[in-house]
Order: C-alpha cells, then sequence, then structure tokens
C-alpha cells in the first residue's frame, strides 16, 4: 500500500503542481479571451466562468480568477485528464467502509484493476479540539456519480474532526 501511495503522490508533485504553479499565468490570459473556462486542464468542466464575467459560480474578473486557480486549482488536470472509466472493483475496509472527518475513523482500500484508491482517517483530540489525520490517495473510486475516477492526493494532519 505505501507503494501505491507513494506512486500517487509522485503523479501530483511531478504533474499536478507544476501545472499548478502556471495555472495564475494561463488563466489570468485566458480570462482576457472568450474562453468558456471549462475547456483545458486548468478550467472546471461543471461550472466554467459561467457565460459572462458576471454569472454563476462568479460575478467578476476576480473572482473568475480565485474559483479557477485558488478554489479548483487544474479541476480538469484531475478530473478529466488523470481520470479512469470506473469498472468493477474490490474494496477492503477496516473496520467500516464509511469513513471519514464526519463518519468514522479506519480505512479502506479499493482495487479496480491497475488502479486504487486508499483513504484512512485517524481520530485525535488536542488541547480539548477534535482532530484528524486524513490521506486519501489514487482515484475517487468509490460512490462516482459519473462513472468515471477523478485522480486525487489529499493529505491533512490537521482537520478538523466532525464524527462522534
Amino acid at each position: 500500500m505505501i507503494i501505491k501511495v507513494f506512486i500517487s503522490f509522485l503523479i501530483w508533485i511531478f504533474v499536478c503542481i507544476p501545472a499548478i504553479i502556471i495555472a495564475p499565468f494561463v488563466v489570468s490570459v485566458l480570462l482576457l479571451t472568450k474562453w468558456d473556462g471549462r475547456s483545458t486542464i486548468f478550467g472546471n468542466r461543471r461550472h466554467g466562468r459561467g457565460n459572462n464575467h458576471f454569472s454563476f459560480p462568479t460575478k467578476g474578473y476576480w473572482q473568475e480568477f480565485n474559483w479557477l486557480v485558488l478554489r479548483n486549482p487544474v479541476s480538469n488536470l484531475c478530473f478529466e485528464t488523470l481520470a479512469i472509466k470506473q469498472d468493477f472493483y474490490k474494496i477492503k475496509c477496516v473496520p467500516v467502509c464509511n469513513i471519514g472527518d464526519k463518519d468514522n475513523e479506519g480505512y479502506y482500500l479499493i482495487k479496480m484493476g491497475k488502479f486504487w484508491e486508499f483513504h484512512y482517517i485517524k481520530k485525535y483530540t488536542i488541547f480539548g479540539f477534535k482532530k484528524c489525520i486524513r490521506l486519501r490517495a489514487g482515484w475517487r473510486i468509490k460512490d462516482n456519480e459519473n462513472k468515471t475516477a477523478s485522480f486525487t492526493f489529499q493529505f491533512n494532519p490537521i482537520k478538523t474532526y466532525r464524527g462522534a
């Protein structure tokens, strides 16, 4: 499992991070054109930039920049370019499958051919605050709406824990 998380980390470092670094420059220029905000790896496939500068999800140039660069950096890269078609998968859960910062601690590992999803939650308390370590690596295979699994690598050692 450590090798799979490491592979996800390498994809994140060598593919996603360089795209995130150049995104502010590319998006700044694209926002000056008639770019719809949905195409290219820098776009957001679901919302784009709206029909003009003053429609949902944004209301002006700065809000569009914030939406596409700060809030959803290289969204299409992970949701389309690195995404895979979801197929039959096997899941191993310890102790339960419904884990998360609002649910339970534990982990699950999903294997789908040569692809995987690993999700780990470990809760702890520090100075009276409920926190958790959260690691999610691989592709979002479980509970996918559109039958494609997007690439993900998320690590947060101080996430607020809202579960019991």
